[in-house]
């Protein structure tokens, strides 16, 4: 049978009870791991900005190119690789618009888990900054799509003003904007997207 150990001098017994969690009380773990995805998601928009401009002045370049040395039956040598530049910031698109994706399901699943409206960062409920987070993926997945578009089509492109438009969409962004995104950083600490 279990007997009660009996305190000696050389075996000192102490036993301090652990307090155990519940689902509403692991609230720093929910908010550590939701301030994590906010703050990669930053990170990505960040590097969002910096491939859309890269693929601007490539835009423009394959712009000038093509308004300026084209002719009707001439094409010249300087647009392939122009054209394979303006490829790569598609590809780097492409693979922010995925990495949002992943942060998108699982913030998603973090507000299915966290149902109160309780602030998990400030004022900030886990389903707020889910969707807030999926207007942003569904205005990037658009952008992708116009972008694979004008990326397909530029290089064929003979009409002066389809280029210039395509590349002023390539630039200005139709569906997404950084105001989207402006209220969470700031209110989280983070700097606006630029």
């Amino acid at each position: 049978m279990s007997k009660t150990p009996t305190c000696t001098p050389d075996k000192t017994y102490s036993f301090t009870p652990k307090e155990i969690t519940t689902p509403n009380k692991d609230c720093p773990g929910i908010s550590r791991t939701v301030f994590t995805h906010v703050t990669n998601l930053h990170s990505l928009l960040c590097d969002w900005e910096k491939l859309k401009e890269k693929g601007t002045k490539t835009c423009k370049g394959v712009s000038a190119l093509k308004l300026y040395e084209c002719t009707d039956d001439y094409y010249p040598h300087q647009l392939e690789p122009l054209m394979n530049l303006l490829l790569e910031a598609l590809k780097g698109l492409q693979n922010i618009v995925d990495s949002v994706h992943i942060i998108n399901s699982q913030l998603q699943a973090l507000s299915q888990l966290e149902k109160t409206t309780i602030g998990v960062i400030f004022t900030w409920s886990a389903q707020r900054i889910s969707t807030a987070v999926n207007d942003i993926y569904n205005a990037l997945c658009k952008e992708i799509k116009l972008k694979q578009t004008i990326t397909e089509n530029l290089a064929h492109c003979r009409n002066e003003s389809l280029i210039e438009v395509y590349v002023s969409a390539w630039e200005l962004e139709a569906y997404y904007s950084t105001d989207m995104s402006a209220y969470l950083f700031s209110d989280i600490g983070l700097s606006g997207v630029t």
